[in-house]
């Protein structure tokens, strides 16, 4: 679940990092997407939060609930396997985004 998951983060973060001029606002861009990590993985700690269909498509909520079950002693082929594709699903999409940006002068060549 890890592979997927850094694939995910490394072309989010070189995404939004294409737009910055600087690294500073580098930054800028990419500190909103700690929150965005934090809270999926904080929710799935909360009581009552189990993994269930929908909960097995959101990308950070879906590897903490299976991380909760695994550690737990829950071990769920289906949720497995299907947290697994569609991470490997979003890793799939995001370096594509990326490459795509690449591909735009205007992102390359800015002054």
């Amino acid at each position: 679940m890890v592979l997927p998951i850094a694939i995910l983060f490394s072309a989010v973060l070189l995404t939004l990092s294409l737009f910055a001029k600087s690294y500073k606002e580098a930054q800028s861009y990419v500190s909103p997407l700690i929150i965005l990590v934090i809270l999926p993985a904080m929710v799935a700690l909360f009581p009552g939060v189990e993994l269930n269909l929908p909960l097995a498509m959101v990308p950070i909520l879906n590897v903490s609930l299976l991380c909760k079950d695994l550690v737990s002693g829950v071990f769920n082929w289906t949720y497995i396997v299907l947290i697994f594709s569609s991470t490997c699903l979003y890793a799939g999409i995001a370096p594509a985004l990326a490459v795509k940006m690449f591909n735009r002068e205007s992102v390359l060549f800015r002054s």
